[in-house]
């Protein structure tokens, strides 16, 4: 099913939020077109990557699994 095991998405991260912020993820997800999940997961993983690149964060435990991880979702640039 999958070509690397690595990609099975076995850890959760839960997030609690109001109803008006739900109602808007749950109302964004539906005009994407896409799960509430798989849009909260998208849009946490962008914002990690704007976090380290536009405040020069080192990534420091595990780098290069890291690495790998985000660039296998997204196009990071050479410096993250």
């Amino acid at each position: 099913m999958y070509d690397d095991p690595r990609h099975i998405r076995d850890h959760r991260i839960v997030i609690r939020c109001n109803a008006d912020n739900y109602a808007f993820m749950k109302s964004l997800a539906q005009l994407q077109g896409e799960n509430l999940a798989t849009l909260a997961h998208d849009m946490m993983l962008h914002m990690a990557v704007e976090f380290v690149v536009t405040r020069d964060v080192p990534i420091v435990i595990n780098q290069n699994m890291q690495t790998k991880a985000l660039k296998s979702h997204f196009l990071v640039p050479q410096n993250a």
